[in-house]
């Protein structure tokens, strides 16, 4: 199991600067990755400002994030598709040491995949940190993210204004994916 405090800087984009920012970046690496968000039916994790997620890539990782100042704690561990089929199917996470750290936040309360979102990530280092350009799909929804993981706030948050500045991009403030996620699951679900 891995601990990680996260500290990321983020922006909206427009299509057209997301368009400009992957030819500028051309020929970084790219990726394919669907995030599979879980909660319980009363949506106890969002209550704690907490996420639950499982990654998708070639492999599979579950990843909880909570609060921790100014930054996010992540706890993240390798999981099989086979593990990730049966949380999906029973709503039960085995892993003892990682429902140590989930507990807290749910008690005995199943989990369930409330919606799952795929991202076309490009990746790459920049000044003290990396640099991500995000195109996200889910319910029917596409937006462009600029995403900027740094080693601390206060030099990110230095790093990350003179980032946009001279990539000349409007800062358009950016919800973190499962909250953007969240919102259009509520709208698709006020709809019906």
């Amino acid at each position: 199991m891995k601990k990680q405090p996260e500290i990321e800087f983020k922006s909206l984009l427009t299509k057209d600067e997301y368009l400009r920012l992957m030819e500028k970046f051309k020929g970084n690496r790219t990726n394919i990755q669907t995030n599979h968000y879980f909660d319980t039916p009363r949506f106890s994790l969002k209550a704690y400002e907490a996420s639950l997620r499982v990654r998708e890539r070639e492999d599979f990782e579950m990843t909880l994030k909570k609060k921790k100042g100014y930054a996010l704690m992540e706890v993240t561990i390798p999981i099989t598709k086979e593990e990730f089929e049966e949380i999906k199917e029973t709503g039960v996470i085995k892993n003892s040491e990682f429902m140590s750290e989930l507990a807290p936040l749910i008690g005995n309360q199943k989990v369930e995949n409330f919606l799952s979102l795929q991202t076309l990530r490009m990746y790459l280092p920049y000044g003290n940190g990396v640099l991500f350009i995000d195109k996200s799909k889910y319910l029917g929804f596409v937006d462009y993210e600029l995403e900027y993981e740094a080693k601390s706030y206060h030099q990110g948050k230095q790093e990350f204004i003179e980032l946009i500045n001279d990539l000349q991009i409007q800062y358009k403030k950016s919800d973190k994916k499962i909250a953007r996620a969240f919102n259009a699951y509520k709208r698709v679900h006020a709809e019906e």
